[in-house]
C-alpha cells in the first residue's frame, strides 16, 4: 500500500508493491527488482528512487 512521507509529498511504494509491478513500471523482471532492493536499508522508495537503484544494480559490474 502506498503512503505518504511528512515533508516531502512523495508516494514512497513498499517493496513489494514495486516487485510485483517491475513489469508495468520499470520494463525489467521482478527478479532485477528484488536484486536491486537487496542491500537497500530502507523498505519503501518513491519511483525515483527505485528506478536509480534498478539502474545502479543494472551497471553493476558481476565479479
Amino acid at each position: 500500500m502506498a503512503s505518504k512521507k511528512p515533508g516531502n509529498g512523495e508516494t514512497h511504494y513498499n517493496q513489494d508493491e514495486l516487485i510485483n509491478h517491475a513489469q508495468a513500471l520499470f520494463q525489467v523482471n521482478p527478479e532485477v527488482v528484488a536484486g536491486a532492493f537487496h542491500q537497500a536499508e530502507q523498505d519503501q522508495f518513491t519511483i525515483d528512487e527505485a528506478k536509480r537503484l534498478i539502474g545502479q544494480f543494472l551497471k553493476g559490474k558481476v565479479l
